[in-house]
């Protein structure tokens, strides 16, 4: 896990410093990403109680000509090559106010996109990478570590039945394996007099797949045998998001399903989050309002299963820009009148 945590340090040190303009790589455009928040709410699992939620991702970008093929008014693909580290960390109600076993998430990421002729957007995206909690104790006990014999004799005493969200190590238990994620999102846009878009419909699919070398050849950073059996190796996911503009102010409704195959029983395969967003200013900064059920999305906490609403703020690094028209999509200039 310390090998996972300094190369994470390291290569976003160095790719911070190797920008000659950070601003402008911190705001590249990625059309399939996730926002950062940081969120309080109401809903949590019977054994603990959740007062503060932060997400604080980042994009880093190594190469990035997505704003680029999407300003040339010819039907031009455009790519994106980015690191991007995606850490969750949540505060829970107890006598030191303990961030437990937070989450860690570094995936190295392509994306490729394809302005058509009607000027909506098609992008394809595989991102792979690490995914822990940063433990080193067995996951259902506090007394021995992980992949010890003692923690082994205990996952072989598991059946379907058993309640394995009752028995979770909250504290300390190891969570750890590595992903690769395949998506295609499809963005049918409507633009306002200057080319920004005013009203977008985006469909996202994404199949993730939990393996356990990093980025498919390196042996570390993986899971052990009982754990990928009791978290499921397959999850499909489906997403809508509707964007529009009210005055001024620009919003966003979204639907996300996901469905995990091959999981514990005692464990629910779906989850299910329906979201808000308002930016006030229609800037950078929005107000979150999220309703969420089912499996639990922060480590090995996906064998809960609960309803929670949470309200806080967000940031959409990634707004709506001017997009150059393609060819069929302009208006045809008009001789001038002779006098």
């Amino acid at each position: 896990m310390n090998k996972i945590l300094l190369i994470a340090l390291f290569l976003t040190s160095f790719i911070s410093y190797a920008q000659r303009d950070k601003h402008r790589r911190f705001k590249e455009y990625y059309p399939i990403s996730i926002r950062p928040d940081l969120s309080v709410g109401l809903g949590n699992n019977e054994y603990e109680e959740i007062l503060l939620e932060a997400r604080p991702v980042v994009y880093y970008g190594i190469y990035n000509d997505l704003r680029k093929a999407l300003n040339k008014d010819t039907i031009t693909n455009g790519d994106a090559v980015y690191l991007s580290f995606q850490p969750q960390f949540r505060i829970y109600n107890e006598d030191s106010k303990p961030v437990k076993t937070p989450s860690y998430k570094l995936l190295i990421g392509w994306q490729k996109i394809i302005k058509t002729n009607e000027d909506n957007f098609f992008t394809a995206a595989i991102e792979s990478g690490h995914y822990s909690n940063g433990q080193a104790e067995s996951a259902f006990s506090t007394e021995f570590d992980d992949n010890s014999e003692e923690s082994i004799a205990l996952y072989n005493s598991f059946t379907d039945d058993t309640d394995l969200a009752k028995l979770l190590n909250r504290s300390g238990g190891n969570f750890s394996t590595n992903l690769t994620r395949l998506s295609v999102n499809y963005r049918f846009n409507t633009f306002n007099e200057v080319n920004i878009p005013q009203k977008i419909h985006s469909f996202t699919a994404t199949y993730q797949l939990y393996h356990n070398k990093f980025l498919g050849f390196a042996d570390f950073g993986g899971y052990n045998p009982e754990d990928i059996d009791i978290l499921g190796r397959h999850q499909l996911e489906f997403g809508y998001e509707f964007t529009s503009h009210l005055k001024k102010m620009r919003y966003t409704l979204s639907q996300q399903f996901n469905y995990t195959i091959g999981s514990h029983p005692s464990s629910v395969p779906y989850r299910s989050e329906t979201s808000g967003i308002l930016y006030p200013w229609n800037s950078d900064l929005g107000i979150l309002a999220q309703f969420s059920i089912g499996r639990d999305d922060y480590n090995y906490r996906f064998l809960d299963d609960f309803a929670r609403f949470k309200i806080g703020i967000t940031w959409d690094w990634f707004t709506p820009f001017v997009v150059k028209p393609t060819k069929n999509q302009q208006l045809p200039t008009l001789p001038k009148k002779e006098l």
